[in-house]
């Protein structure tokens, strides 16, 4: 059957005729139940290497880059993260893809964020300004007041920000014990054009 052909404490692979599944198919199976690396196929390499290149990078963002088929990147992905080359991080629907244990999890958490458009303008521009009003942030990222005051709440419960208020004004800044975090993140990320 086929789950025992994935178990690796039973070697069936001499068994199988090309016919009923792939020679690579078999090759990696055969790879997987000797022990050895987890990097032994051309477009898993191809993969690690992108993720590795591009931390936070998404499921889609993966597939369109690569030009590879969904099914194809599934398979890799699952096989990289058996393997515990590649981690991944919840972020809303989406999966959001790490080299493993490069990255911590607050770091992956703001890697996420800065990875959304305006979230992420909006670390960027409170990284460069220490703080901003509710009004000029708005006006810098050209979008309306109610936009900003849901993407700030999403910043407060990440607790990636604070918010001032000093009679009808509120001045947002960067939580102060994850400044320099976000400041390497920033750099992680500047680098991915």
């Amino acid at each position: 059957s086929v789950v025992a052909l994935v178990n690796p404490k039973v070697n069936l692979v001499p068994s199988y005729s090309a016919s009923f599944v792939s020679q690579s198919f078999v090759q990696e199976i055969s790879c997987i139940n000797q022990g050895s690396t987890f990097l032994n196929q051309t477009t898993r390499v191809q993969i690690y290497n992108f993720i590795t290149n591009n931390p936070g990078i998404n499921f889609r963002g993966i597939c369109n880059s690569l030009t590879l088929p969904i099914g194809v990147v599934q398979y890799h992905l699952a096989v990289l993260m058996k393997g515990e080359l590649v981690s991944n991080r919840k972020d809303g629907r989406n999966k959001r893809y790490f080299m493993s244990k490069k990255f911590s999890n607050i770091e992956m958490k703001i890697i996420s964020v800065l990875r959304h458009e305006t979230a992420g303008k909006i670390l960027e521009i409170l990284h460069d300004e220490e703080s901003a009003s509710h009004g000029k942030l708005a006006q810098r990222l050209n979008i309306s007041s109610q936009a900003l005051t849901w993407q700030m709440k999403q910043l407060k419960q990440a607790g990636l920000v604070t918010g001032q208020v000093d009679g009808i004004t509120i001045s947002y800044g960067l939580d102060e014990t994850h400044v320099a975090t976000i400041k390497q993140c920033i750099n992680v990320t500047s680098k991915l054009g």
